[in-house]
């Protein structure tokens, strides 16, 4: 062929490739975009994907939607995230959840049961036994450390508890915050705390790989809830719907129990049906432990 009659072809070629760029696309429908799983954790970001990656694909091929995790740290991050549109539902503790939903954030689809079989925890103080410490008021001009400060049962509980029993927490004793159980536990062990303070939950299963014998427990706060599943307050009814639906179903689900029996390591054991009834308890933690609004 000569060179001319490559000349038609070749301007052919350069309009298509004119319009391509001008002609708008289809939009995805919003069945075809990823929904985004945030996790709000203390852990890790590589340990949090190892960890929720099984439950993350669950939730793809339930939904046949694509499922993507996302890990904004901290509280003011998670916070910003959302309101950006960057994730869609997420896994979070009650006292930030209780925030969220009062600023029109959050909304809850499920709540998480714990391997004891409540949507409810305690959250215990502890001491080493050689310590002299024998009740929660000896704590008066100690060091306690807690979890996290945004932590329902690292330190909303605790604190809560503390200043009922008369302990001004943070006043008459001195906060620090670890972020870490393995570090709690082990700053009580060598020294750095007088006490900490944890999950009764987590307390138990921390006991399964740190040797916790030189310890002992002198304090449980009250009840205070479980951590939640919630969605941004804008997200599609019919995405929320599915996200609750599957959540529930998880149990009966042969594959989903499956999932379930990996998470026994994060205290999950299922989730269930949201009971608003229990944000009293974090607002009347909030009361006592006089947090700031």
């Amino acid at each position: 062929m000569s060179r001319e009659n490559n000349i038609p072809v070749y301007k052919a070629f350069i309009i298509l490739l004119f319009l391509s760029t001008i002609i708008p696309k289809p939009a995805y429908t919003e069945e075809a975009k990823a929904v985004r799983f945030g996790v709000l954790s203390i852990a890790q970001p590589s340990r949090i994907y190892e960890k929720w990656q099984p439950f993350a694909d669950y939730m793809s091929k339930q939904t046949g939607r694509p499922v993507e995790i996302v890990v904004p740290r901290g509280f003011a991050k998670m916070k910003n995230t959302i309101a950006e549109g960057g994730v869609d539902f997420f896994y979070i503790n009650s006292h930030v959840f209780y925030l969220l939903k009062k600023e029109g954030r959050a909304s809850a689809v499920a709540q998480m049961k714990n391997i004891s079989g409540k949507i409810t925890s305690v959250s215990e103080i502890f001491v080493k036994k050689e310590s002299g410490i024998k009740n929660a008021l000896d704590l008066k001009g100690k060091k306690i450390a807690f979890v996290s400060p945004m932590g329902a049962g690292g330190y909303l509980a605790p604190r809560a508890y503390l200043y009922q029993i008369g302990l001004k927490s943070g006043v008459e004793s001195e906060e620090v915050f670890t972020k870490n159980l393995s570090n709690s536990i082990h700053g009580v062990l060598l020294g750095d705390y007088d006490a900490a303070s944890m999950c009764g939950v987590n307390y138990k299963l921390m006991s399964k790989k740190i040797e916790t014998g030189e310890l002992e427990v002198i304090a449980v706060s009250d009840e205070y809830p479980e951590n939640v599943i919630g969605v941004r307050s804008n997200l599609s009814v019919d995405i929320i719907s599915q996200i609750r639906n599957k959540l529930l179903a998880m149990k009966q689900d042969p594959e989903g129990q499956a999932i379930l029996e990996q998470m026994k390591s994060m205290k999950i054991s299922e989730f269930v049906g949201y009971d608003s009834s229990v944000e009293k308890i974090t607002e009347s933690m909030l009361v006592s432990g006089q947090f700031k609004p």
